[in-house]
């Protein structure tokens, strides 16, 4: 089973914003790590239910989620 995770990204100039990504296998999320310019973190879930409360946590304090 594929856990959720969500992409922080840590962009010089535009600051720190987060990206959803949905389910994703380690390997894919390893990968999603990679960043040419900045970094980026791979934050895991176990299951959607923590995944979406994350999401929400970061929307009600007026965090960017794309």
């Amino acid at each position: 089973m594929k856990p959720f995770w969500i992409k922080e990204r840590i962009n010089p100039q535009l600051g720190t914003y987060y990206v959803a990504c949905g389910k994703l296998s380690r390997k894919a999320a390893k990968q999603h790590e990679d960043a040419l310019y900045g970094d980026n973190i791979m934050h895991e879930y176990p299951d959607e239910q923590s995944y979406q409360a994350k999401i929400n946590e970061l929307r009600s304090k007026g965090i960017s989620v794309q």
